[in-house]
């Protein structure tokens, strides 16, 4: 038998080990109370692992694998290159897209993006052999540019194709900017670049400009992306949203300035928007696939066409939301959190 004293450290030693385990069991993924549209337990970054949680069935978070499968629902999206027909003309420029759609279709990936599916691949590199049929490609290029300009999030795609070509051209200077899909397509629609980079299709506006001013263009699609939702990493209660939350607070008319109006069990606190701005191919897509029209948003966020000025505004703050391109989340893992999207059908049926 053991002596009151004996027994009295037996059952305090018990009482520590029991606190130890119920710790433990508390900061498991899923843990807590959770909600549709969200948990209030523990963040879970995962990919993958955001379905598991209580409130987050039927979620898919945005992944090289989701995105290429077609399941990350509505976010993901083609992206475009526009070359002007007689600049394509110059061989220079007909080299740098053709590495577009050879040699840097193996770094896609690497790239943040989605290589095309093969089919597709073969489909435009055949356009583009029909609109170059006549170039003739010297056995060195010893001079020339070539000046593309556009979409922030095709931006590191063309930079890699960029940097690709130059290392076999020694003496060619490609020139990327990243104004925007709508600022690529002015420059581009008056002459003043060969290649407009856009993560949306030329709306008939730019076609008409591009029309007055004699621009005639090849249109190809280069790779896959997909439009990431993210957090900053020490918010602990949002890591799903329905489409149709994401639509309430995004939408012209929203009254949605805390994160409890989202979801009850979540803080009182202010929710700090970033967002791509009105002249990006991003806010148009995000916009028509999220609000159901494009260029319907509200205005009081912060706006950037430079992606990491968003980025750097989520990681700084503790209870912001923004969204922009794969890439760019893909590389700055460790300062955001991708949150899950559950698809209008699935949260219909919940």
């Amino acid at each position: 038998m053991r002596s009151g004293q004996q027994w009295s450290k037996f059952v305090g030693l018990v009482l520590v080990l029991s606190l130890m385990v119920g710790c433990a069991e508390s900061k498991k993924p899923g843990s807590g109370s959770g909600t549709t549209g969200g948990t209030t337990g523990a963040a879970v970054t995962k990919e993958g692992a955001i379905a598991d949680l209580p409130g987050c069935e039927g979620a898919v978070v945005p992944s090289l694998e989701t995105i290429e499968k077609g399941e990350y629902t509505p976010l993901s999206r083609p992206l475009f290159v526009y070359v002007n027909k007689k600049a394509l003309k110059k061989p220079e420029v007909a080299g740098y897209v053709k590495v577009m759609l050879g040699k840097a279709q193996d770094y896609v990936e690497k790239a943040g993006f989605i290589k095309l599916k093969e089919s597709l691949l073969k489909e435009q590199q055949a356009k583009l052999d029909a609109e170059i049929a006549d170039v003739k490609f010297p056995e060195k290029l010893t001079a020339g540019s070539v000046s593309a300009n556009g979409s922030s999030t095709v931006f590191p795609f063309s930079v890699v194709a960029a940097e690709l070509f130059e290392k076999a051209n020694e003496n060619v200077r490609v020139t990327v900017g990243k104004k925007g899909t709508g600022g690529g397509f002015e420059k581009f629609c008056t002459g003043e670049t060969d290649i407009s980079n856009a993560s949306r299709p030329i709306k008939q506006n730019e076609i008409d400009k591009c029309a007055a001013n004699n621009v005639e263009y090849l249109e190809l699609t280069v790779c896959i992306d997909g439009l990431t939702v993210c957090v900053n990493p020490k918010n602990d209660w949002c890591s799903c949203l329905t489409v149709e939350q994401l639509k309430s607070l995004w939408e012209p008319t929203s009254t949605i300035k805390k994160w409890n109006q989202l979801n009850p069990a979540w803080p009182d606190a202010d929710i700090e928007l970033f967002g791509a701005d009105t002249d990006s191919g991003t806010f148009d897509y995000f916009t028509e696939v999220i609000v159901g029209k494009s260029k319907s948003s509200r205005s009081d966020y912060t706006a950037s066409s430079e992606d990491n000025t968003l980025v750097k505004g989520i990681e700084g703050n503790k209870h912001a939301l923004g969204y922009f391109g794969y890439s760019y989340y893909d590389k700055n893992r460790k300062k955001l959190k991708a949150v899950g999207i559950i698809p209008a059908a699935k949260s219909e049926k919940k």
